[in-house]
């Protein structure tokens, strides 16, 4: 769903909307990603990262979708949390500068391409994890 209405958001956006995707990124950018302990998210980091991709959104002025994308994102919360905790070494900081720049240079195909690789690579760490925590059956 999210890249549908990225590119909504990228075809309707006005400069207000593209001065607030900078200030998003920017955030999210200075937010540091690991709480003191440098194992798990900070709530401050988590907090920007759902911001900034809430914002990316908001061009698209459909507030059924905005809402359908906020239950989503509260849904699928601990997931990304736990997927970003086990696959600490992921360049997040390039991946939301590639969304941010593809959405502000207008570029719908780039952006909506690196916001699912974005999510594909969220889904694989997930699922890593999933496996390497699994039991192992004897044969």
């Amino acid at each position: 769903m999210e890249p549908v209405v990225l590119r909504m958001s990228i075809e309707r956006g006005d400069l207000d909307w593209e001065a607030c995707v900078r200030a998003a990124h920017h955030r999210l950018a200075r937010t540091p990603p690991f709480g003191p302990e440098g194992e798990y998210l900070s709530d401050a980091w988590s907090e920007a990262h759902r911001l900034f991709h809430r914002t990316l959104l908001e061009g698209c002025c459909n507030p059924v979708l905005l809402e359908t994308f906020d239950r989503l994102w509260t849904a699928s919360e601990l997931a990304r949390r736990w997927s970003t905790h086990r696959n600490p070494s992921r360049d997040g900081i390039s991946e939301h500068r590639r969304l941010e720049e593809a959405a502000l240079a207008r570029d719908a195909d780039a952006a909506a391409d690196a916001l699912a690789q974005h999510l594909t690579l969220t889904a694989a760490g997930l699922t890593r994890s999933i496996h390497r925590q699994a039991p192992r059956k004897e044969a």
